[in-house]
């Protein structure tokens, strides 16, 4: 499956992000005077993820990804962790951990949102995930320094 799996074939994921998210998104981060500050109006109007943090240090967005049983995902007849938190429908039937690389998609979800503010050489890849043994998803966008606000 690692070798195959839709990322890796296709180079995007075949899920997408909602428009008013990303409209909701543009919105916050033209009225921020930094990212400290966008980030915190993230979490608060809980646009993305179930928690959205900032690492200033390394100039990285972290997210929390929702658990795919709060969205109504998952897959209901594998009780596992996989089974409950992973959205990956290519994946989340399975009990076996798989390399963290696998998320790339699931990462790749996020583009539309980040790409239009700090470009498109943004780099956004799983920081944890579910599928390679982690309690919970947490996707990791590195930011530029000159396309920081």
């Amino acid at each position: 499956m690692y070798d195959t799996h839709y990322f890796t074939i296709h180079k995007t994921c075949p899920c997408q992000i909602e428009n008013e998210a990303v409209r909701k998104t543009k919105e916050i981060f033209n009225k921020s005077s930094c990212l400290t500050d966008f980030v915190a109006e993230m979490q608060n109007q809980q646009i993305i993820g179930r928690l959205i943090s900032y690492d200033k240090e390394t100039n990285t967005i972290f997210i929390h990804k929702r658990y795919a049983c709060e969205c109504g995902g998952g897959h209901p007849q594998n009780k596992t962790r996989i089974g409950e938190r992973c959205h990956c429908g290519h994946y989340n039937h399975s009990t076996a951990y798989c390399p963290k690389y696998y998320c790339k998609c699931g990462a790749e979800f996020f583009l539309p949102v980040f790409a239009p503010l700090f470009g498109e050489d943004i780099l956004i890849e799983p920081y944890k995930t579910v599928l390679s043994g982690d309690d919970e998803c947490i996707i990791a966008i590195r930011i530029n320094e000159r396309e920081a606000i």
